[in-house]
């Protein structure tokens, strides 16, 4: 989501952390997760970069989740990811 439409940028620190606690505690529990949703919108960037341009993504319906495998390091490879996106800017 971006400032323009009112909303503060994320805070990608607790983004990750939150992305691997909840990925985690779907592989321990083995069980699905479960949403549902009415009319929810979300703006999502169409390129990496703070300034990259936006999609509006829609979605009004269930969804529902399945996660196998193991725990992984998720954060280490999203970091990873995003230093070679930093190093390709240079």
């Amino acid at each position: 989501m971006s400032e323009s439409a009112g909303v503060p940028e994320p805070d990608f620190e607790q983004l990750h952390a939150a992305v691997e606690r909840l990925l985690d505690e779907t592989v321990d529990r083995e069980e699905a997760l479960e949403l549902s949703a009415e009319d929810l919108h979300v703006d999502v960037p169409i390129r990496f970069g703070e300034d990259a341009p936006r999609a509006r993504w829609g979605f009004d319906g269930d969804v529902t989740i399945t996660v196998e495998g193991v725990r992984g390091p998720l954060r280490e490879w999203i970091e990873l990811h995003e230093d070679r996106i930093v190093e390709s800017d240079d």
